[in-house]
């Protein structure tokens, strides 16, 4: 979805002032056409971009969002902001003929991705970009993609993962801010894919999954797993968190990817019965010794198919 604007900011032309800014000597005030653009979207580092699903919110006219202009001369101090980008007055706001960073955002005072609103469908747009403006009635043009800036999360079970953790499970997003939110899985439940809109800095996922009870007699088996942490995310891109259980057809391993790299490895502690006998079909090879009996005596696990749970990390950029 795009939505595109033009305004002209004209302002009074004054030839009896001068000021030498850099290489360049300006001489009075000038004018600004900018020409912009709203998209809910972020670049994907492997496609062109991801498009953000609907949700409770919608896109921002782009002559609705708030105007920031700060001067990108060191020797110039200026920045002023405008509750509307079409509310900017040309006879009363004029720009000195300088640099400039031109920024466009959501909502009517400006704070940044790294102070925005953190939650569920709660994105903030913004855009920038530089130019110098030239004395004069003619317009300096400046194009300004406005993007979501936050950065979005999302956490997704597979089915595999659902079908051996059959009795549900509980992660929590802990976002720098100190806000949290639950992203749960219930047997038999249908979720819908949740996008958290948090801010660009460091977050970690934690959680647990009970697996379905081994016989009627025993209680399931709960895995606690480590902190996912992603210590500098950037703004403007998704990260997709993907829980899944591998097909190779044991549990011992557990992998955890980002990007498709691996991370690190947890090992699942398994509780057996002291009847518990292994299958037959496995008896080859010893690769574990964190499997133990209820009575505290440790034997070796007889599966020698290498399986792996895989947490793996899909990012997309701005």
């Amino acid at each position: 979805m795009k939505r595109y604007t033009t305004i002209l900011l004209l302002a009074l032309l004054t030839a009896a002032c001068s000021k030498h800014v850099g290489e360049v000597a300006a001489t009075g005030y000038g004018t600004l056409g900018v020409e912009a653009e709203c998209m809910q979207v972020v670049d994907a580092r492997t496609r062109a971009y991801v498009e953000l699903p609907a949700g409770n919110y919608s896109v921002p006219e782009v002559a609705e969002l708030g105007l920031r202009v700060e001067s990108a001369d060191p020797e110039y101090d200026f920045a002023q902001e405008w509750e509307t980008l079409e509310s900017y007055d040309p006879a009363n706001d004029w720009l000195w003929a300088t640099l400039y960073t031109v920024i466009l955002f959501d909502g009517t005072e400006y704070r940044g991705a790294k102070a925005s609103v953190e939650g569920v469908d709660m994105p903030y747009f913004e855009g920038r970009a530089r130019l110098r403006v030239v004395a004069g009635i003619e317009p300096s043009p400046v194009h300004v993609t406005v993007k979501v800036a936050n950065t979005i999360v999302r956490i997704v079970f597979t089915e595999r993962f659902k079908g051996y953790f059959a009795n549900g499970a509980k992660f929590t997003l802990t976002t720098d801010a100190g806000n949290e939110f639950a992203v749960n899985h219930t047997a038999g439940a249908k979720e819908k894919a949740t996008y958290f809109y948090v801010r660009p800095a460091r977050f970690t996922i934690e959680g647990e999954a009970t697996k379905q009870a081994p016989s009627p007699t025993l209680p399931p088996q709960t895995v606690k797993f480590a902190a996912t942490v992603n210590a500098a995310p950037e703004a403007g891109t998704l990260y997709t968190y993907t829980f899944d259980i591998s097909d190779a057809g044991s549990t011992d391993e557990v992998i955890f990817t980002l990007n498709d790299d691996p991370i690190r490895t947890e090992i699942i502690d398994e509780e057996l019965n002291d009847k518990a006998k292994p299958d037959p079909k496995h008896a080859t090879a010893a690769i574990s010794t964190n499997r133990r009996h209820s009575n505290g005596t440790a034997t070796p696990t007889l599966p020698a198919i290498p399986a792996t749970f895989a947490v793996s990390a899909d990012s997309a950029t701005r």
